[in-house]
């Protein structure tokens, strides 16, 4: 459930037949600022021949979104490469763009792959990355004489508590990493305190 995310970008420069490829590696939660950062690449390298993407945005496992283009190189050859190797490296929300100055000798469409491929492993061996919990909101309904044994326990499972709403019962909104919740979930069931899970964080 948990996955690699990187903690800031990197910027690395890898050469393959005078060619320069030139790779931002950078945490990602949202599209639309993955595009602004592209936006901000291509002003910066603007005579470049090409700035190729790839987009993992949640669990690398089972991502929220993921994309790869290859601006202008042939299908195939550039954005899924570095799409792959992010994917089996197992990082998540993360963005990779890889500007390419074309240094006069054609690649194909296998040393392209390679080339673009260790771009991004390149940047990958130069990114501080850290494991990325989820977290998980659950609500807990106990009787007033169960709410601190409720607080207690979840923080031992390293969750928070929030406001609670206090009717004939006591509705305890929760918060925690998702790889805690099974044990606390069954330690409130054991103890006869209901609890569910609400959508995840």
């Amino acid at each position: 459930m948990s996955y690699q995310i990187p903690c800031s970008p990197v910027v690395t420069e890898t050469e393959e037949k005078k060619s320069r490829f030139i790779c931002w590696l950078g945490p990602v939660t949202d599209k639309a600022a993955f595009l602004r950062v592209l936006e901000k690449v291509r002003s910066e390298y603007p005579d470049a021949s090409h700035h190729c993407t790839a987009l993992v945005i949640g669990n690398p496992s089972n991502p929220d979104t993921m994309q790869a283009d290859d601006d202008g190189e042939p299908g195939g050859s550039a954005g899924r490469p570095m799409l792959e190797l992010l994917l089996k490296q197992g990082v998540g929300n993360v963005g990779a763009i890889v500007t390419r100055y074309f240094g006069g000798t054609k690649l194909g469409v296998g040393g392209l792959m390679r080339a673009y491929r260790g771009a991004v492993g390149a940047a990958l061996q130069q990114a501080e990355l850290k494991t990325f919990i989820p977290l998980i909101n659950a609500e807990v309904c106990c009787d007033f004489s169960e709410e601190s044994r409720v607080r207690f326990l979840t923080s031992q499972h390293l969750g928070s508590c929030n406001d609670a709403a206090y009717s004939d019962k006591v509705q305890l909104p929760i918060q925690l990493p998702a790889d805690q919740w099974p044990a606390l979930k069954a330690q409130l069931q054991a103890e006869g305190i209901a609890c569910k899970t609400l959508e995840p964080h």
